[in-house]
């Protein structure tokens, strides 16, 4: 297979993964960009499941509701400053689920050959 060199206007793309970063509950969680469907400000939690033991908020956007889920598997109880709506895919099925967060910093790189870029991408793919 011939290997070529990108072009300079989109080489900063593979040169960088761009991190999202949220606080809940103290605890700093680092999402890849492109996993990142949206952040929703003052997330309003309009119900709750039980799944296995924990308590996931339902968040009813539209017809869809989307699951908001403790990153650290802990109950969902009260309402998050903000929602960091994550999207993923089997197949071709894709859907959305959420993390409460408490902050969100949007404007983190990381270097592609950072020993840690693969492994938190992999997570996300």
């Amino acid at each position: 297979m011939k290997t070529f060199e990108l072009p300079k206007s989109i080489s900063s793309l593979a040169e960088t993964l761009k991190i999202v970063q949220m606080t809940w509950q103290g605890v700093t969680v680092q999402v890849p960009k492109f996993a990142v469907y949206a952040t929703i400000d003052n997330p309003v939690f309009d119900g709750a499941v039980y799944r296995q033991g924990r308590r996931i908020a339902l968040m009813k956007c539209g017809r869809y509701q989307i699951p908001i889920l403790d990153p650290f598997r802990g109950d969902i109880k009260n309402s998050a400053r903000y929602a960091l709506i994550i999207s993923h895919s089997r197949g071709n099925r894709f859907g959305l689920y959420g993390y409460p967060a408490d902050d969100i910093r949007a404007d983190l790189y990381l270097s592609a050959s950072h020993s840690c870029a693969l492994e938190l991408a992999q997570n996300y793919l």
